[in-house]
């Protein structure tokens, strides 16, 4: 296992925790997202695109930092996977259909790759 710095270290954490509180903005808007949304729902939807900018932008450290990992790239590409199913949102017209996108697309991607992505990460950044 390489030995990170502290920097290095402190990316993953706060990685780490990005990928939960995305978990948590998809769970809001599919729990939220009605006919008659409430304004805060656009929002979290904003932020859950920009924090997965974020992790997208972590990728590209990620992949120099563990270019010996096998493992690693695979867990990127998947990663772009769960994107484009998200991009099917911009297409959709009515907020049932991009509820329905979510509960049976975009969350189970997500969290499939979340688990694997975690499972990944958590013996560099374990105390």
């Amino acid at each position: 296992m390489s030995k990170l710095t502290t920097e290095q270290h402190h990316m993953l954490e706060q990685y780490d925790q990005l990928l939960n509180t995305i978990s948590e903005g998809l769970e809001y808007l599919e729990n939220n997202i009605t006919e008659e949304a409430a304004p805060q729902t656009q929002q979290v939807f904003q932020d859950v695109l920009l924090g997965l900018e974020q992790v997208s932008r972590s990728h590209d450290q990620m992949a120099v930092l563990f270019e010996a990992q096998e493992e690693v790239q695979p867990l990127i590409v998947d990663f772009h996977g769960v994107v484009q199913l998200l991009q099917g949102w911009f297409e959709l017209e009515t907020n049932e259909e991009k509820r329905r996108l979510l509960v049976e697309q975009v969350v189970p991607a997500y969290e499939t790759w979340r688990t694997s992505m975690q499972s990944f990460v958590k013996p560099y950044i374990a105390h």
